[in-house]
């Protein structure tokens, strides 16, 4: 039997991304049915199975890659060759993309099936990132900015940053004009301002 090249795969895999997306946008991840979005792709569900684990899993791989990349450089910020403040704007800069609209939309469905069902090993997955990320500000702005003043709270400036990305994508989604660009450069500025620093170039 002649081998499947892996350029049919990859294009199998997208096909299949790009139906689930369509799907649970529509419906969302709890009501779409892996039958739904193998009909949408052309396929059948058996098929989905050789790509994907389970649905979950599909709706993991269902984020945008670009956003991923952008928090694998928060996550490992050692090997990031961009300052704090150049990262923080590539990152909201995102969020004028019309796909992290979906992203969003699925995020915010996932997390509110983890904590319904008290899903310990998600929710644990989720704290690990938050951990790492508020790691990686840390020490992009101290990198950028050096050491704070005693009286300035770094660790929940971090905290508070991570908080404000994901209010930021949530407004976005629900008011797409809203511009999130003004909102990190105002950031930027209360941040400089705290730190005695100059943000910028």
């Amino acid at each position: 039997m002649a081998r499947v090249s892996d350029a049919h795969l990859a294009a199998r895999r997208h096909s299949i991304l790009v139906a689930a997306t369509k799907c649970f946008s529509q419906k969302g991840i709890a009501a779409a049915t892996m039958a739904e979005i193998a009909a949408e792709a052309g396929i059948s569900p058996g098929a989905i199975y050789r790509y994907f684990e389970n649905k979950d899993d599909l709706a993991r791989w269902c984020m945008d890659e670009s956003a991923e990349a952008i928090k694998h450089a928060w996550e490992n910020p050692t090997s990031a060759e961009m300052s704090f403040v150049e990262l923080s704007r590539l990152t909201f800069a995102e969020l004028n993309k019309p796909e992290v609209a979906i992203d969003t939309q699925l995020f915010l469905e996932r997390a509110l099936i983890f904590v319904r069902d008290e899903h310990a090993g998600a929710l644990g997955e989720f704290q690990a990132e938050f951990e790492k990320v508020r790691a990686g500000i840390l020490f992009l702005m101290e990198r950028q900015f050096g050491p704070a003043p005693e009286d300035v709270d770094v660790q929940a400036i971090a905290e508070a940053l991570y908080g404000f990305y994901w209010g930021a994508r949530v407004m976005k989604l629900l008011m797409p004009e809203v511009n999130t660009d003004a909102q990190v450069e105002a950031l930027h500025s209360l941040i400089g301002h705290a730190l005695d620093k100059t943000c910028g170039k």
